[in-house]
Formats: structure tokens, sequence, C-alpha cells
């Protein structure tokens, strides 16, 4: 059978992935964490007090529930630099009296280069 994902259309493609969401693109962005465990009450501003203790961050997000309006428990921190970001994944952390989950949000594929 012949597999359509493949077949390199420009009209599904290459236009969704340029424009769309680009800021919370993870694919070339080394200092960028994936941050878990927020209680609902979390805000950017809690993650910017937070995490600008370890080093200069370019990028703050706390995922929210559309309708809500309240967190979903997630959010990205981007820093500067990168080795600021291991520091940071390698550390524990509480924010607002909850345990938090630092990850790297940088995509597998990438983990080998460096």
């Amino acid at each position: 059978p012949m597999s359509d994902s493949y077949s390199g259309d420009p009209n599904t493609n290459e236009g969704d992935r340029k424009e769309g969401g680009f800021r919370h693109d993870t694919t070339l962005t080394p200092g960028k964490i994936f941050v878990g465990g927020l209680s609902s009450e979390t805000t950017e501003q809690d993650m910017k007090d937070y995490f600008g203790a370890y080093g200069n961050m370019t990028d703050v997000v706390v995922m929210k529930d559309k309708i809500t309006g309240n967190g979903r428990g997630f959010g990205f921190v981007t820093f500067a630099d990168a080795k600021v970001a291991d520091r940071v994944v390698a550390a524990r952390h509480e924010i607002r009296g909850r345990s938090v989950e630092c990850k790297s949000a940088v995509p597998r594929s990438q983990d080998e280069v460096g």
C-alpha cells in the first residue's frame, strides 16, 4: 500500500511546521526545560521568580486550560545558557510548596549531538 505520509505533499506538511506555535517548538532550543507537577495556581511570574535565581531566561510559559484558564500543571522555561538548564534539570525543585519535575525539553534525537 502507498503510504501517504511520506509523499512530501507541500500542502500538508511544510506550511504547518514553519508557522503556528513556533515559539513552543523545541527542536533547536538547547536551554529549554519542561517543568511538570505545578499546582494549578502556579503562574509564569512564580516560575520567573523561582528559576530566575539560576540564570538568565529567554522564555517562560505555563500551559493553561483554554476554558477555565487554570494552569494545566506543566510549563516550559528556556534559559539563555544550556549549561544552566542542565544544572536545573539535575536539581530538585519546589514551587509553591509542591515538588516539581524538570526535564530537558530537547527532543531525544538531538541528545547525541554535542
